[in-house]
């Protein structure tokens, strides 16, 4: 069985084309994993890591009042990292994550560590997922990389 960042890069390599991230709580780990695949430097245009909210702010243009409101780990700030990054990097997909892998930060019942939000842009709609994993905190980050590469690569081969 491939490597989820392998059939991902297999299928970015097959349509022609190409992908960059805003990286919230996985700090990066998303363009290193698909780094590792041969041929990567044809699909992957690079990655912005956002994590702290003013980095959010000033980088991406995630208004701070939305921040306040949503707290930086939620749906609607991850939707908006996707949108910033779209007009700083040209690619074909956009893709943010954001979420709580470790305690401390914005978890609360309904949004516990473990909280994981996803965003990607591709021929201007925007796909979005939430997903909720367990383990450590780079198992946590682990699981979140594999999971959102599967959702786009299923969500791009139904396109």
């Amino acid at each position: 069985m491939k490597r989820p960042e392998q059939a991902l890069a297999n299928l970015l390599k097959e349509r022609e084309l190409t992908i960059a991230f805003a990286e919230s709580m996985s700090c990066g780990l998303l363009s290193h994993k698909l780094g590792t695949v041969a041929g990567t430097s044809d699909v992957l245009i690079g990655s912005i890591v956002c994590y702290q909210p003013k980095a959010k702010i000033k980088i991406l243009k995630v208004k701070k009042s939305l921040i306040k409101k949503h707290t930086a780990e939620s749906q609607v700030v991850t939707d908006k990292l996707a949108k910033g990054l779209s007009k700083i990097i040209k690619a074909d997909i956009h893709a943010a994550i954001t979420g709580l892998s470790a305690a401390g930060g914005t978890e609360t019942k309904a949004k516990p560590v473990g909280t994981v939000f996803y965003s990607f842009i591709y021929k201007n709609k925007l796909y979005k997922l939430k997903k909720r994993f367990t383990g450590s905190p780079l198992q946590i980050k682990e699981k979140a990389c594999a999971e959102f590469f599967k959702f786009i690569t299923r969500k791009i081969k139904t396109l």
